[in-house]
C-alpha cells in the first residue's frame, strides 16, 4: 500500500484516554522502536517498527506524519505500520530532514469513515507554537 507521506506541525499534545474514546476519537497511542540506522541504505523491513509499548501523549513537535483506514482484519495491522513506516524513512532520506529520534508514534482514532491508523515521526527543524 502507498502511503503519502506529509510535514506535519503538532501545535498542542495528542491525549490517549485510559478507556474508550477521546473527545478527539483518539482511541490508543502507541509508541515503537526503529533500529534503522541513518548509514543503513538497505535496512531489513522488519526494523522499520519493533517494541511496541502504549503510552498517553504525542507531544507537540515538528513529525512526518502519515494516515490510512485500519483494516477489517487487525492481525494485518503491524505489516501495515511497518510499510508505513519505512515510507517515512524513506521520505526523510528524499527530503533530507533529519530524524530526531528513533521512536515512531501509532495513533488509533475513529473518524467518520470507520477507525483510522496515523503514524508520526519527529524530524528536526524549525519548529514554532
Amino acid at each position: 500500500m502507498k502511503h503519502t507521506v506529509r510535514i506535519l506541525s503538532l501545535n498542542r499534545p495528542i491525549e490517549a484516554p485510559q478507556t474508550g474514546e477521546g473527545p478527539d476519537g483518539t482511541r490508543s497511542i502507541t509508541e515503537y522502536q526503529s533500529l534503522v540506522t541513518p548509514k543503513n541504505l538497505e535496512p531489513r523491513p522488519e526494523d522499520h517498527l519493533v517494541h511496541g509499548q502504549t503510552i498517553t501523549t504525542i507531544p507537540p513537535g515538528r513529525y512526518l506524519f502519515t494516515q490510512g483506514k485500519m483494516p477489517q482484519d487487525e492481525t494485518t495491522c503491524e505489516k501495515l505500520w511497518r510499510d508505513a513506516a519505512e515510507a517515512m524513512w524513506l521520505e526523510s532520506l528524499w527530503l533530507e530532514e533529519t530524524l530526531k529520534t528513533d521512536r515512531i508514534l501509532v495513533r488509533i482514532l475513529s473518524e467518520e469513515e470507520g477507525w483510522v491508523y496515523q503514524l508520526f515521526r519527529e524530524i528536526e527543524g524549525p519548529f514554532t507554537v
